[in-house]
């Protein structure tokens, strides 16, 4: 049976999104135990993406959603796996940035495979991960968009698409002007 409220059909869509990230994580584990990674130094591996700048402590951090301590003391277990070193920052020598190793490139370039093959997101058609993508980059697009115009994302976005009066009205429109357009214009960047 569908869902039959918005709350419902959310609570439904986190569960599965729950429940693919979790036979995800499931089905990588050999591949977890070969690389000799444990699902959090596997995220944190994740996270130093060789195709952006190599991260801070305080970034990492930020890519992992945990406290700087946290990031601090997986870059030190992945660094006595040989996996990165912490270098200081070029822009403030003050600060450190992890960067991977060839070895960590090669065993996070190993996980990243293992991870596309093993996702249950692998057995969706082009065209259906192509769709889901395209949903998650707008949702995290319209709840960074709500963020910044000082609403509480969720809450106040659902707030924002129901009629209002006044200068909530004013507020939610923009809110969800901002979304709408953020979301098209991403559109537009898949398209290309």
């Amino acid at each position: 049976m569908a869902p039959s409220t918005p709350t419902e059909l959310t609570r439904e869509l986190l569960i599965a999104v729950h429940e693919v990230m979790g036979r995800s994580n499931a089905q990588l584990r050999t591949t977890l135990d070969s690389l000799r990674l444990t699902a959090p130094l596997a995220e944190a591996l994740w996270a130093l993406d060789p195709r952006l700048p190599s991260p801070s402590m305080k970034t990492l951090a930020a890519r992992l959603y945990c406290d700087p301590s946290s990031a601090t003391f997986l870059a030190g277990r992945l660094e006595r796996l040989g996996l990165t070193e912490r270098v200081p920052d070029p822009a403030d020598g003050r600060a450190k940035t992890v960067e991977l190793t060839g070895k960590g490139t090669q065993v996070r370039r190993a996980l990243v495979e293992a991870m596309v093959q093993l996702t249950p997101l692998a057995t969706l058609s082009s065209a259906e991960r192509t769709t889901a993508l395209h949903l998650f980059r707008k949702a995290l697009t319209r709840n960074d968009a709500a963020r910044e115009a000082g609403a509480r994302p969720g809450a106040d976005a659902l707030r924002a698409a129901a009629p209002t009066r006044g200068a909530d009205a004013a507020r939610a429109a923009d809110v969800k002007r901002r979304a709408d357009t953020a979301g098209d214009a991403e559109t537009k960047g898949d398209d290309q």
